[in-house]
């Protein structure tokens, strides 16, 4: 007989500010998702607080060629399987990011470099990379100074359509994202309002049902 398992999320905040407009749509994201899943756990990881160090040099090196793959150097995959496994165990996935100079933060960047990782959640094939990892809903809460997606934007989105392609390239195609723009103008008494009208188009209907093992 198929049991019920119990749901993990993976909450991921890149802020580098502690209190942010990012952290606070992630965390009512969450939120949202727990109301419809009581129990679900946490996993938790803070790029903005506590930022994972860029590629080493050892990384790179087991990454550059087939070779040294199979046959990596020591302990050079550990912090990358580590946050592979994380981004395995999760039923959803829950991202709270600054867009910084049109896309993302390094800190998020850091973190793909070690998600994105050839054998192991995608492989290349003639017709590009194609995913290792199953589908899985993601959520993306996106805070903006300007604006990116309006019809008088003031600058150019490369962060919506580079996250698209990453989680596609591993398996993931199930991305909604949510962005609350303008919020150099935006003043602290109206911001509740204004992230929960960007909120409001949420659709949690892929984590509905309790997944069976």
């Amino acid at each position: 007989m198929a049991e019920t398992s119990r749901m993990k999320i993976l909450h991921i905040d890149c802020s580098p500010r502690l209190v942010s407009h990012s952290r606070r749509m992630s965390a009512a994201i969450v939120e949202a998702v727990r109301d419809r899943r009581p129990g679900a756990e946490v996993i938790r990881r803070d790029l903005g607080s506590e930022p994972l160090p860029h590629a080493t040099s050892d990384y790179a090196n087991t990454l550059s060629s087939p070779t040294t793959l199979a046959a990596p150097v020591a302990g050079s995959l550990e912090l990358s399987e580590t946050l592979i496994q994380e981004l395995e165990a999760a039923s959803a996935v829950v991202i709270g990011t600054p867009m910084h100079n049109l896309t993302v933060p390094s800190a998020l960047k850091a973190w793909i470099d070690q998600i994105m990782r050839a054998g192991r959640t995608f492989t290349t094939t003639r017709a590009g990379k194609e995913g290792l990892l199953s589908d899985r809903p993601v959520f993306v809460a996106i805070a903006s100074g300007g604006t990116f997606q309006r019809e008088r934007s003031w600058q150019p989105d490369f962060l919506t359509p580079y996250l698209t392609a990453i989680f596609n390239s591993i398996g993931i195609h199930s991305v909604q994202f949510f962005a609350l723009q303008a919020t150099a103008f935006l003043d602290k008494d109206s911001a509740p309002a204004a992230q929960a009208k960007v909120l409001a188009a949420l659709d949690l209907s892929s984590i509905e049902q309790p997944q069976t093992v």
